[in-house]
């Protein structure tokens, strides 16, 4: 796990983080429903190192689901936009803990 540590500040933090993130790759199987799709399976093919954010698109991708996604496009954008703001949180939370 790369720890992005006490030694740095925001700025080098978030250059970090975003790189890790770039690694998580996500699969996604649907089906097609009435009215949309349905999320079948969401899995975590290459994360990040840091569990903590590697759960976050799948666990965002069922809540988009059970919302009602009319496409595949649309649930893959729904991941993508609250997945930032969850993964913004976490990092939020962080810099709280450790008094920065």
């Amino acid at each position: 796990m790369i720890q992005t540590g006490t030694g740095l500040n925001a700025e080098q933090e978030i250059i970090v983080v975003a790189r890790q993130l770039r690694m998580i790759k996500v699969d996604l199987k649907t089906d097609k429903a009435a009215g949309g799709v349905t999320l079948r399976q969401c899995r975590v093919l290459r994360g990040s190192g840091q569990g903590d954010l590697d759960i976050i698109p799948c666990d965002v991708a069922q809540r988009c689901a059970e919302e009602g996604m009319p496409s595949r496009r649309a649930l893959k954008a729904c991941v993508e936009d609250r997945s930032t703001d969850r993964i913004n949180a976490v990092l939020a939370a962080r810099r709280i803990a450790r008094g920065g």
